[in-house]
């Protein structure tokens, strides 16, 4: 008898689990072609993916907005050259700071030795 009671009951809890609730059901609006949730008695305006309305007059983007493993690598890519590229100017900005600091020093050098006259 308790086994019998355990697997009715294990039985529900299966079952309700499994369930799962309708989808809402959608409204278009005639007069904007915009297509609204009804959620009870309520309207909520229905969203893209991407984020826009889902409305006829809104242009939907023909491009998947997804990023693929191939665009993760070209981006990576992209600012690994970059951060090189930073390097390389940083490297001639300091050669030339150095090169301007050494100038400087001759010049200092040379305006504390005496001239001969």
């Amino acid at each position: 008898m308790i086994k019998i009671a355990i697997m009715a009951g294990l039985l529900v809890l299966a079952t309700s689990a499994t369930a799962q609730e309708a989808p809402p059901a959608t409204w278009r609006d005639p007069d904007t072609r915009c297509v609204y949730l009804k959620v009870g008695d309520a309207l909520s305006l229905r969203y893209r993916r991407d984020g826009t309305p889902d409305c006829a007059s809104v242009q939907q983007d023909s491009n998947d907005a997804s990023i693929t493993r191939g665009d993760l690598r070209d981006l990576t890519q992209q600012i690994t050259r970059s951060i090189e590229d930073l390097r390389r100017d940083i490297g001639t900005v300091r050669r030339e700071m150095e090169h301007t600091r050494n100038e400087l020093e001759n010049i200092r050098r040379e305006a504390r030795q005496p001239r001969a006259q």
